[in-house]
Order: C-alpha cells, then sequence, then structure tokens
C-alpha cells in the first residue's frame, strides 16, 4: 500500500511525540509535518499532499475548525481525512458523532489509534466527502457557529444560532433561551459571546447577552441606564458599561 502522509498538529510537544510513537506500529504511515498552532496548520494544508490529519482541537492562533473548513471548502478534493484529538468534552464530542467524524480522546491509547487510522485510510478514498464532514463540523464548533449543542432529556441536540433570544449567565454555565424554551449548558456566557457574531449577538449586562434581531424597543430609564424588550416580552438592564452597546437600536 502507498504510505499515507500523516500531518500532526497539536501545540504539546509531549502530545505529539505520543502520536508519533503511536504511529510508529502503523506500517503504512509517514509524518511529513507536525503542527504547533492554527496559523501553521494553514501553511501546511496550503501546501497539499497530505492524506491524514491527526488534529487537537485547541491551538493558539487561527481557529482550527476555521482552518480546515476553509481548507475544505476552496480544495475539497485534497481534503485529508481529519481525526480529531481532544480532552474530553462531552460538547465537541456529541458535535463529532452528530456530524460522522472520527475523534480520539485524550489519552491516546493504541487499540483506539489503530482503528482510527483504518478508518482514515478508507475515507482518503473519498476527500469529497472528508470535506463535507468537516464543513458540517465547523457550524457546530467554529468560531463563528450556524448551530449549538444543547442538552434535552439526556442527550444533545443541535439548535440553529437564529433560533437564540438571549442567552443568560449563570455561575459557570449559561441558560440559553430560544423559542418558548430554555437549555442550560455547561459553557461560560463570555466563551458563547466570544463565538457569535457580535453584529448579530450583543452583550448587555455581564449576565446576559441578547439576539439584536429581537431586541423591538430601548427604554431609557434614567442617568446612562436602560431597559430592552425582547419580542417574547422579556425585559432585561443594560449594564452603564454596556449602554453603548444598544444606543443604535433606541426606538
Amino acid at each position: 500500500m502507498t504510505p499515507l502522509s500523516v500531518v500532526i498538529a497539536d501545540d504539546e510537544p509531549l502530545a505529539r511525540r505520543l502520536v508519533k510513537h503511536l504511529l510508529a506500529g502503523v506500517v503504512d504511515a509517514r509524518v511529513t509535518a507536525e503542527c504547533s498552532s492554527g496559523d501553521e496548520l494553514a501553511s501546511t494544508l496550503a501546501r497539499g499532499g497530505v492524506d491524514v490529519l491527526l488534529l487537537d482541537v485547541r491551538m493558539p492562533g487561527r481557529d482550527v475548525f476555521d482552518v480546515v473548513a476553509e481548507r475544505a471548502r476552496l480544495a475539497p478534493g485534497e481534503m485529508p481525512a481529519v481525526v480529531f484529538t481532544t480532552a474530553y468534552e462531552r460538547y465537541a464530542v456529541r458535535a463529532f458523532e452528530l456530524n460522522a467524524a472520527d475523534y480520539l480522546v485524550k489519552p491516546l491509547t493504541a487499540p483506539r489509534f489503530t482503528d482510527a487510522m483504518s478508518r482514515a485510510r478508507q475515507r482518503v478514498a473519498d476527500r469529497s466527502a472528508a470535506a463535507d464532514a468537516i464543513g458540517r463540523v465547523a457550524r457546530d464548533l467554529g468560531s463563528r457557529p450556524t448551530r449549538l449543542l444543547v442538552p434535552d432529556r439526556g442527550r444533545m441536540v443541535p439548535i440553529e444560532v437564529d433560533a437564540v433570544d438571549w442567552i443568560q449567565a449563570e455561575g459557570d454555565y449559561a441558560r440559553i433561551h430560544a423559542a418558548g424554551r430554555s437549555y442550560l449548558v455547561a459553557r461560560g456566557i463570555t466563551d458563547l459571546e466570544n463565538r457569535l457574531d457580535p453584529n448579530r449577538f450583543v452583550r448587555i449586562h455581564r449576565s446576559a447577552i441578547v439576539n439584536a434581531d429581537r431586541i423591538v424597543e430601548v427604554r431609557p430609564e434614567g442617568g446612562s441606564r436602560y431597559s430592552v424588550r425582547l419580542s417574547d416580552g422579556t425585559r432585561l438592564v443594560v449594564s452603564r458599561g454596556h449602554a453603548d452597546q444598544v444606543r443604535r437600536w433606541r426606538l
């Protein structure tokens, strides 16, 4: 068999060494590059010739999901089979499962790694399918997702970002209000703020983000304070520090 060209992308040197050690047991694979940031990954993929990408989901630099999604869009016929590696995070793992993407949970084990490489070899034969899977993963986990995963009756399900009315901080968690329901997610409100489009989702308070499309009224409350009313009837106070964010919606 033709040896697989493998790229290891992980910002931890020890993790890269472990992957190389595991790859030594795969006779039809050779490491052609290592990356420790999203920027290095972008340059490596642009050169082409990659069959399999072993990708840690959290690295410095460019968002890795944006990098691989861009490559999948620009050159689907050259998209490598991607095996995501991650410390266990239910949110990310469920996204991979929903989108039929392969993943390995750290710490890596030899049997699971071997299985993943076998599946990767099969996927190399259909690079367009690999590109399609990457696009689906990116819309759940990329820097500007179109869906959010929320817990519902003991399972994780996707909801469209467009359906979100507002988001409320609850300690280290956040409660997402959407279409008359609410979902408590194990993600902080600042993490969600960083991932959502700032032109559409506005932080009005340290404990609240609103979907700008849902704002139907901005009311002055004296001094530099305001309140907003959303289309579902919810009224929220705007903190003084965030007043500038909502003045443009004052009716």
